[in-house]
């Protein structure tokens, strides 16, 4: 016979009484343990969420902080001056991007190589009004050279044969991975701080570079009409810092972006703007580029205007449209070049412009072009991937 799970005691008893069998007393205790848990699961999200709400708060805030000089549009030179700007002119010109190299000997040879290959290009073809070049940081393997000036040293060597100006921004692996952080910065910049000097001095002129007193890695210039901004970005773990120096760094970055959008875009006509910095974007970077934002949606004028953020760290050709979508920022684009060793240097140009009138290019995007800004920029990866990179045996024969 099968025991009920409850049964009644004796008439004599008070029938409201019952007594649990063992199988119901274990069910009991089930019961209670899953309560147990779900008490604690309660208590989890409860928290889970208070810290999340605290974080947003504390991102907010960063967000929102105050840099100066605030955003403000109304004395911009395209605004007030806009039917000089139906009549102006500028020459078409170009620049070379590179980044994340070398980090082995066969990239150095690659590298050696590509600068030969670059003043051969630019020789040969004049039309293309190629001005200077730009290594978006990483010029080493922390873990091969171990941050010793030698590295610096080659590095800088091999650029130098470049036939351009040319222009380094800091990259984690610069500095921020090596064992004495202080020590390697001050190797960088000894370096790399001012290294388009290394190049004639009449062409150097011709960009009309200004760097930062206070941060010198920082630097800005206006070639026909489009502001080029040197930034010092890189991608850390929090742990792996001091909170007040990646804030105090992150506040450099800022402040120099709004300087100098709210000064440039005053004093002369922009037709577009190109950041230029190493990290990819990141949670921990995404704050600055919100502050970016503030100088250009919501200003009518400027909106419409290209922005394009040039970097590296990925290693891999990227075309980011997310942040765009996500604060309708419809002309911004962010742009991660392949890492150096592995593709041909990407050619950066800007269309001319013709009494108010752009020469566009003509919107024949595909993996190896990309136009951007109604056709003014045009992406050129040239070859692209090599198809075999560490085969450079032979390459400077």
């Amino acid at each position: 016979m099968v025991t009920p799970v409850l049964s009644l005691s004796s008439k004599s008893q008070n029938h409201s009484k019952k007594t649990l069998t063992p199988f119901a007393f274990r069910c009991r205790q089930q019961h209670q343990l899953l309560a147990v848990i779900f008490s604690l699961c309660v208590i989890f999200l409860i928290f889970y969420h208070a810290s999340n709400h605290v974080d947003m708060v504390l991102l907010q805030k960063e967000v929102h902080e105050k840099i100066y000089p605030l955003p403000d549009g109304s004395q911009d030179y395209n605004l007030l001056y806009s039917n000089s700007t139906k009549t102006s002119s500028f020459a078409g010109f170009s620049f070379y991007l590179m980044g994340d190299t070398p980090y082995r000997d066969w990239q150095e040879t690659r590298l050696e190589w590509q600068v030969k290959q670059m003043k051969q290009y630019t020789k040969n073809h004049p039309e293309r009004n190629l001005t200077f070049t730009v290594h978006v940081g990483d010029i080493q393997k922390v873990s091969l050279t171990h941050c010793a000036e030698s590295a610096y040293q080659t590095t800088a060597n091999l650029l130098r044969q470049g036939p351009l100006p040319t222009l380094v921004v800091p990259g984690d692996n610069d500095y921020y991975d090596c064992p004495d952080r202080n020590a390697t910065f001050q190797l960088f910049m000894k370096y790399f701080g001012s290294f388009e000097k290394q190049w004639h001095k009449k062409d150097v002129e011709g960009l009309g570079l200004i760097r930062s007193e206070s941060h010198p890695e920082l630097f800005v210039f206006v070639k026909e009409g489009i502001l080029l901004i040197g930034l010092h970005l890189i991608n850390a773990p929090e742990s792996h810092e001091d909170i007040r120096l990646w804030n105090a760094r992150m506040i450099a970055n800022k402040e120099w972006v709004a300087k100098n959008v709210q000064h440039y875009f005053r004093t002369q006509e922009i037709r577009g703007v190109i950041l230029l910095g190493h990290a990819l974007r990141s949670p921990r970077t995404r704050p600055f580029f919100l502050t970016v934002a503030d100088y250009f949606v919501n200003i009518t004028h400027r909106q419409d205007l290209p922005v394009v953020y040039l970097h590296g760290d990925g290693h891999n050709w990227d075309v980011d449209t997310k942040l765009s979508h996500q604060l309708h920022w419809k002309h911004f684009r962010d742009i991660q070049v392949d890492q150096g060793g592995l593709a041909d240097p990407v050619i950066v140009e800007f269309a001319p412009q013709i009494k108010g009138k752009l020469k566009a290019f003509k919107d024949e995007s595909s993996d190896l072009q990309l136009v951007l800004g109604k056709g003014l920029i045009r992406l050129d990866r040239q070859n692209g991937l090599y198809k075999h990179p560490k085969n450079v045996k032979n390459l400077l024969k």
